[in-house]
């Protein structure tokens, strides 16, 4: 009689550490026996669970769609065989699910779920993202290698050598560009990102970065039009208003077609306006609002097979927002877009 209560009471305790252990498991997860019936569900820490509202008393057949249930089913088989752990993935409800699958004892299997979506979705966008810098990087550098090559031969005359280093020079330009939108997307997820203001007239900085511009339009075939109105004195970080105009204009060029035209446009307006118009395709009005986030592209963008890295506008924003300015865009889908950027006096 002693014996069996002592079993009894190991018994209850080794269920308790188990149901201790499972209840510090931060992922939702079923006890299920060999025939899929499952013994005990325990709902995770995630926001996201998985999308049923019933367990107990019922089988994996009841709960999944027939492909999920058979690849649960199949592996509680295998790993009640002896094998340790399986891993599988599925997607339920448009949303991605990892299932880890452990022997217990008593010929039950311990499933734990993890919703997966948001790391998938993450690991597309660093994919994405190293590809994208990798074909930005590779295009100017092969330019400059090439005009590079052809200096060095010495059989040209001044205007083909003139040209050849105003695509250098072009090229260099969209490099530090690149460079900068890198460093600057560290610096702001670290919270490191700072402007140095200082009373300046933008004239002469819209002026440089117009100019920096001129040898791709004339290589694109794109008409490229400078208006600048008399500015007054703000306190700006000149290099950083430098870096969006620069982002705004290398962005249309990108989209707007041959024998097309961009406008940069300054004027007083309360303190100063910037305007960067083109002749694209315009963006669609469902993709505007995200136009500005971390490593966003258009789908536009992407069915056309324009490469970015999605850190220009993102950045631009920070810096705008730095000055204590705003930046939008106006479009019409098949009627270009205008990107305005506001700064104020003070």
């Amino acid at each position: 009689m002693m014996a069996k209560m002592q079993e009894n009471i190991m018994e209850y305790q080794r269920e308790q550490r188990i149901r201790a252990i499972l209840e510090a498991i931060p992922d939702d997860l079923m006890l299920v026996d060999e025939k899929g019936n499952i013994r005990e569900y325990k709902a995770g820490r995630s926001n996201h669970h998985l999308p049923m509202d019933r367990f107990l008393g019922t089988t994996l057949g009841e709960l999944f769609p027939p492909n999920v249930t058979h690849q649960l089913q199949e592996a509680i088989r295998v790993v009640l065989k002896g094998e340790q752990a399986m891993v599988i993935e599925f997607n339920l409800e448009e949303r991605d699910f990892e299932a880890r699958i452990v022997p217990m004892e008593w010929d039950t299997a311990l499933i734990l779920f993890r919703d997966v979506t948001l790391e998938l979705e993450a690991e597309r966008l660093k994919s994405e993202f190293i590809a994208a810098v990798s074909h930005e990087l590779k295009t100017p550098l092969a330019s400059i290698l090439g005009f590079s090559e052809l200096l060095l031969e010495d059989a040209y005359s001044p205007s083909e050598l003139k040209e050849f280093l105003e695509n250098i020079q072009h090229s260099s330009l969209r490099l530090k560009d690149m460079v900068n939108n890198l460093l600057d997307t560290s610096r702001l997820e670290a919270g490191r990102f700072s402007i140095s203001q200082q009373p300046v007239d933008l004239q002469l900085t819209l002026a440089q970065t117009a100019r920096s511009f001129a040898g791709v339009a004339k290589l694109s075939q794109i008409q490229f039009v400078w208006e600048f109105d008399p500015l007054p004195i703000i306190e700006a970080d000149p290099e950083r208003i430098g870096q969006v105009v620069g982002n705004l204009l290398s962005n249309a060029f990108k989209f707007c077609p041959r024998q097309g035209t961009i406008w940069l446009r300054a004027r007083p307006h309360g303190g100063v306006l910037l305007e960067v118009e083109d002749t694209g395709p315009g963006i669609p009005l469902e993709e505007q609002g995200q136009l500005f986030n971390r490593y966003s592209r258009t789908q536009s963008a992407i069915s056309r097979g324009i490469v970015g890295t999605g850190l220009g506008l993102y950045i631009s924003r920070a810096i705008v927002e730095a000055h204590h300015g705003r930046i939008w865009v106006e479009s019409e889908e098949g009627r270009g877009a205008k990107f305005s950027v506001w700064l104020p006096v003070g």
